[in-house]
């Protein structure tokens, strides 16, 4: 007796994700809706449908589990409003207008220490973008904002900041479902299942035509159709078998993607500041006059906007005065640390110390949190 040809119905469960979701995606292309549909399988066919597409839709967000394009440009505005609001207070800090350049003054001050806010991650820089509204429309500073014609601009940066903050949210959301979804290794087998309904339905018509049918064009095309699917197997197991893994065997599957952490920066900060030699251990933020210095720091390294370090390291004093620290007295610079000569002549008092860097490019603003006393 003759021997019939049947779509061979071995499935390779040791397949990865990856090579799972493209065997089925190619035997969709080979077994249409039409195809189904014409022959009268569309029942059995169905199921196969809506579980495949239940494993592409898994598949691809977790091969997208990443940011997606409406958060990025939605950081983008709001990223774009906080340069140009820096901006345009730091180009007044020149102005010959005085009562423009006193308003930039105190603005520059109140944002010292978010400066370098769209820098930071998504969650930190909401968070900095929120305090730095906070303080520019404050009964202290709004007056400043007002006189530089600024409102329009913070205004629209609140509502950019939201925006931002509710579309990451739902992201969090949608995450959250995702994981509560089922997941490839419990959906595959689902799939594999409904893919031998709808092979096991074609390998009986094609039987039926050869024996009593015997239509021709019926065995031309199912008979096209069973072997392009069994070229698709014997395409997978040469994968596999490249790979060292045996057909059929049920070897460990691939881990499914974890989703790539966004990376933790180091923030920016002044974490020391002391005299170097002769200074009082138990209060070592009390610094002679005219000695040696020695700063700490992270996340940063020492660059002026011209590249040298003029205007880098600067004391800060009640009145929001800042007296910079001779460049030609800072030494020893490193990537965690300097140290300089304190001013000689500098009034006694309380003083705050600040360095405004470019590393990177961009102007980074950072205060060391203690106040220090000069004697």
């Amino acid at each position: 007796m003759k021997k019939i040809k049947a779509i061979v119905r071995l499935l390779q469960r040791n397949a990865r994700n990856g090579e799972h979701y493209r065997f089925h995606a190619d035997v969709m292309n080979i077994i249409t809706p039409a195809l189904a549909e014409k022959y009268k399988i569309s029942l059995i066919y169905s199921p196969y449908v809506t579980l495949f597409g239940d494993e592409k839709r898994i598949y691809k967000q977790n091969m997208k589990f990443d940011l997606t394009e409406e958060i990025e440009a939605k950081d983008r505005i709001r990223d774009e409003l906080f340069i140009y609001l820096k901006g345009i207070i730091e180009g007044n800090l020149h102005c010959p207008i005085e009562a423009k350049k006193a308003a930039a003054k105190k603005l520059d001050f109140a944002l010292s220490p978010y400066k370098s806010a769209n820098e930071l991650p998504y969650a930190e820089n909401t968070s900095e973008i929120e305090n730095a509204l906070e303080e520019l429309k404050s009964e202290k500073y709004a007056p400043s904002v007002t006189e530089l014609g600024l409102d329009e601009a913070v205004a629209q940066l609140e509502t950019a900041n939201l925006d931002f903050n509710e579309t990451y949210k739902s992201r969090s959301a949608e995450k959250l479902q995702r994981s509560e979804r089922v997941s490839m290794k419990t959906l595959r087998p689902q799939v594999d299942e409904a893919y031998v309904a709808v092979v096991n339905a074609i390998n009986a018509l094609y039987m039926a035509n050869e024996i009593a049918t015997k239509d021709e064009a019926t065995r031309e095309e199912l008979g096209g159709i069973i072997d392009d699917v069994n070229a698709l197997i014997i395409q997978l197991e040469e994968t596999l078998g490249r790979r060292g893994a045996k057909p059929g065997t049920d070897d460990e599957e691939e881990p499914e993607p974890e989703p790539t952490p966004e990376p933790t920066p180091v923030t920016p900060e002044i974490t020391a500041v002391y005299q170097k030699e002769g200074g009082d251990p138990e209060n070592p933020h009390r610094i002679e006059r005219g000695k040696q210095t020695g700063v700490e720091y992270q996340g940063f390294t020492l660059k002026g906007q011209d590249g040298t370090l003029e205007h880098v390291i600067g004391l800060v004093n009640d009145q929001d005065y800042i007296e910079w620290i001779n460049p030609e007295t800072i030494s020893n610079v490193t990537e965690t640390g300097c140290e300089f000569t304190m001013v000689p002549d500098l009034t006694e008092g309380q003083y705050k110390v600040r360095i405004e860097t470019y590393d990177g490019g961009s102007p980074l603003v950072v205060e060391y949190p203690e106040m220090i006393t000069l004697w």
